[in-house]
């Protein structure tokens, strides 16, 4: 995916700022945006941040289950519909799982979706596909506990 593949690697400006940026190609939109850190799987590098449009980049997350890269931290920046930047608030997020599935009375169909719980317990999921089956979906990541925090 293009979050931090190495050939998205941009070599300029890679060499002044003496670490790897990599180019997103993105369309930004007024909506939600998720803000993610991530890392390289196994390593103890600074994470990069992330900022991705949260209903396009949803279903793009299954590459933390098990790819190179792992998630270190998330939050949703809500844009409040493109208000100035002093209205807009983010909402840290204590867990994502992608590939549930969720019935829709509306369309009566199954849909594969990623679903998010923010560190205050309100839930929702963003839908990018249609499912064949149930599935439960599997977890990208989620917060330490508190006291876990307290005692390092």
């Amino acid at each position: 995916m293009f979050l931090i593949q190495p050939e998205n690697v941009l070599p300029l400006q890679s060499a002044v700022a003496g670490a790897d940026v990599c180019a997103v190609a993105e369309q930004w939109t007024p909506g939600d945006l998720l803000v993610l850190r991530v890392a390289s799987t196994g390593a103890r590098e600074m994470p990069s941040v992330i900022w991705m449009d949260l209903t396009s980049g949803a279903g793009s997350l299954d590459q933390f289950v098990d790819g190179e890269a792992i998630v270190r931290g998330a939050a949703l920046v809500s844009t409040r519909l493109s208000r100035p930047a002093e209205e807009w608030y983010l909402e840290p997020l204590s867990e994502i799982r992608i590939g549930a599935t969720e019935f829709s009375e509306q369309d009566r169909k199954l849909f594969s979706v990623t679903q998010f719980t923010t560190a205050a317990g309100r839930k929702f999921s963003v839908p990018y596909a249609v499912a064949t089956r149930p599935a439960r979906g599997r977890r990208v990541w989620r917060a330490k506990a508190q006291g876990a925090q307290a005692n390092c």
